[in-house]
């Protein structure tokens, strides 16, 4: 494998704060407010200063936001759920 091939298949897994932008179809703003939510962020790495995601990361992490069709949802469950929570003081 020459270098180049290793450094395009590196560079294709980690993305810059302007190419998950455009994958995304966000703004940096948003981006940013994701990275450093305080529940569930976006992972990303720090490195010299310049903010990187993993492609496969950042997939994983939308598609766990995937919007449920709405006859998806068990209200019932969900009440039943929290109503155990309230009994067991959690």
């Amino acid at each position: 494998m020459r270098g180049d091939e290793g450094h395009d298949r590196l560079a294709a897994e980690w993305m810059s704060v302007r190419q998950v932008t455009r994958y995304a179809a966000v703004s940096e703003r948003t981006l940013r407010t994701w990275i450093h939510s305080p529940v569930n962020p976006l992972p990303a790495v720090r490195v010299c200063g310049k903010i990187l995601v993993r492609r496969s990361d950042l997939d994983e992490w939308l598609e766990r936001r995937r919007i449920k069709p709405l006859e998806s949802v068990d209200v019932d469950d969900i009440v039943e759920d929290v109503l155990q929570r309230l009994v067991n003081g959690r």
